[in-house]
């Protein structure tokens, strides 16, 4: 199935950002027409054994892509990004975008800590959020620092890649997002210029300003 002659695909996830945010840039940034389906009945999409999410692992966001179905965050975000380009031209290239996808979800793990569970564990995780995210965060930076190109980008160029397009999820997404939680990034300005070069990008401010909807 090439993407030439595959049709459209089909994304699900809940309603709001979460763990299908990433795809949903990715797909968005790179111009890729999809299906932003935002399930609204769980329980009933669950237990019907010919659903998406029941074939795979019953859990989403799930993706269906003709006969190709695709389960797990990181697995539908590197496949938006690959049908959009945004993956960069080299293996080193996809393994820097790659590292970024793993290290999204572990800040979202993180921040998700903070917003999920008893009161007390809440509690607790938002009071180990600053030092759980510092040490993602610093690491992003001195990769951003050690980079050798020009620009906010990982890789470089005018456009962000699917690893700039983590960083953004990170750190601007509604829920869960580290300036949502009100965590201090004045120590990542690197982070920082990546993240709002994203914001900045018309594809990306058009889907932000619809509430992280594609209008």
């Amino acid at each position: 199935m090439s993407a030439s002659t595959a049709g459209v695909p089909e994304l699900s996830y809940f309603d709001g950002p979460g763990r299908a945010n990433l795809t949903r840039l990715a797909f968005v940034t790179g111009g890729t027409k999809f299906v932003d389906n935002r399930v609204t009945n769980w329980p009933e999409v669950k237990g019907n054994p010919s659903s998406v999410p029941a074939q795979l692992f019953g859990s989403m966001p799930v993706m269906k892509h003709d006969n190709l179905l695709i389960a797990q965050s990181a697995a539908t975000a590197l496949y938006a990004a690959d049908l959009g380009g945004l993956l960069g031209t080299s293996a080193a290239d996809r393994a820097v975008c790659t590292m970024m996808v793993a290290t999204n979800e572990d800040l979202r793990v993180a921040m998700y800590k903070c917003l999920f569970g008893s009161d007390e564990s809440k509690a607790a995780g938002r009071e180990a959020l600053p030092a759980a995210a510092g040490k993602f965060l610093a690491a992003i930076e001195r990769a951003l620092d050690r980079k050798g190109s020009e620009g906010p980008y990982f890789l470089g160029g005018d456009a962000p890649s699917l690893a700039d397009l983590a960083v953004f999820d990170n750190v601007c997404s509604p829920f869960p997002g580290l300036r949502a939680l009100g965590i201090d990034l004045a120590a990542f300005p690197r982070v920082v210029a990546c993240a709002d070069a994203v914001g900045a990008t018309a594809r990306v401010k058009a889907f932000v300003d619809s509430g992280f909807k594609v209008a």
